[in-house]
């Protein structure tokens, strides 16, 4: 009876507080191999306004790409932990789970487990651990925390959006085009692949970016399409509807070849159309050691 008045009383103080929820994705997706390479993980997904200006918003994710053995994560026992099987034996919904901010990896893995209890009796996931966190504290283990907060920050888009405005981001990574060896430059300078076919020489050590570009340009598009530089073909009326929203790959339906880059996107949050880079957020967030 203890455990359930914590865990209802845990309801009541996030409705008395409003404390921000903030579901981890990806938590399971951790795949080290011998080049150490790791798939992205630990991510936050925000839905950002595309600007202030506009009611678009855009889907961005901040997740995680170093190696798990980077981090000493330490097993806490400050944070009430359940099995699976106490938690159904309370009724509690995965739901419940995910109002409180659990790892939608977790909120998967324990419907399923409701699921299999109802069609087929399996408890092989009976003893599966949720770990009950309290904000600030979140992540599979209470392990995360974000190093960006105050209290009047009631969503996770609050902290994001009050972070980028404090601190305007300025992309200095680059989106690199490997299948074409290219030198574009001193580095970090590499041939991107809006370059590619645009009608201008970048490769300083040939023309390697502009061969071949004839199979391009032989592509026509029907009389109700739009044909964009690179030979893309879009509705015609997709052309120049809306500026925060291009609709061809190279964006010049929207922009054009010297103006690709909309002026909001010096400084800002990190936006879809300003760039096709994957964002970080180890400024935004820190592991707890």
């Amino acid at each position: 009876m203890f455990y359930m008045n914590y865990l209802f009383g845990l309801i009541l103080l996030n409705f008395i507080f409003a404390s921000p929820q903030i579901n981890l994705h990806y938590t399971d997706w951790i795949n080290e191999s011998e080049s150490n390479y790791v798939l992205p993980h630990n991510c936050l997904r925000v839905a950002v306004a595309i600007s202030e200006k506009s009611t678009y918003r855009e889907i961005t994710s901040y997740c995680m790409d170093k190696l798990p053995t980077d981090f000493h994560i330490e097993k806490h026992n400050s944070f009430p932990k359940f099995t699976f099987g106490e938690l159904s034996k309370r009724n509690i919904t995965s739901q419940q789970l995910y109002l409180w901010s659990t790892p939608i990896d977790i909120v998967e893995r324990y419907q399923f487990y409701l699921n299999q209890l109802s069609t087929s009796y399996d408890k092989s996931l009976e003893t599966q651990i949720f770990y009950n966190c309290t904000f600030p504290r979140f992540g599979p283990m209470c392990q995360c925390e974000m190093n960006y907060y105050y209290e009047s920050q009631l969503s996770l888009y609050d902290i994001i959006h009050d972070y980028y405005n404090r601190y305007p981001y300025n992309s200095t990574s680059l989106t690199c085009y490997i299948h074409l060896q290219c030198i574009r430059g001193p580095s970090p300078l590499c041939i991107n692949w809006k370059e590619i076919c645009d009608g201008r020489v970048n490769c300083i050590d040939g023309k390697f970016d502009e061969e071949h570009c004839w199979q391009l340009e032989i592509n026509e598009c029907n009389d109700n399409e739009y044909r964009c530089t690179n030979g893309q073909c879009i509705p015609k009326s997709f052309f120049r509807d809306n500026r925060d929203i291009p609709d061809c790959i190279d964006t010049s339906d929207e922009y054009g070849i010297e103006d690709s880059r909309p002026s909001e996107c010096y400084g800002g949050e990190p936006s879809f159309k300003c760039e096709d880079i994957g964002y970080t957020f180890y400024t935004l967030l820190k592991i707890v050691q």
